[in-house]
């Protein structure tokens, strides 16, 4: 790997970790959902310092291409984030028509207790 794609490498992925990090102090982003992004720019960051790890693992796995195992480990990364967000938004959703349900029947039973008040 050349030293520019190293270098390019190393800056962009400690700039993305300083950028998780800062929306973290801010409180615009929850802790959760930036271990993902940590991790990931940490993985990064030891690749762009570590160039020889990718070879050496495809190489373990007898995998054709170094850059083949990158992209291999990125996918599995996204494909498991993808996964955590899909198992919350149900989740969310879940909780959403539960609380649908309670305020429709609220409501009902208020109108209920206004009609017999009325009469």
């Amino acid at each position: 790997m050349p030293i520019s794609l190293r270098l390019l490498l190393f800056i962009s992925s400690l700039f993305s970790f300083v950028f998780v990090v800062r929306r973290i102090r801010k409180s615009q982003v929850q802790l959760y959902d930036t271990t993902f992004w940590i991790l990931l720019s940490t993985l990064f960051v030891v690749i762009s310092i570590f160039p020889g790890l990718p070879i050496a693992l495809a190489g373990l796995i007898k995998i054709q291409s170094p850059v083949n195992m990158v992209f291999l480990i990125i996918i599995f990364f996204l494909l498991g984030h993808s996964f955590i967000q899909s198992l919350r938004f149900s989740s969310l959703e879940d909780r959403f028509k539960r609380f649908v349900g309670e305020e429709a029947l609220r409501d009902a039973m208020e109108k209920k207790e206004k009609g017999e008040k009325d009469e």
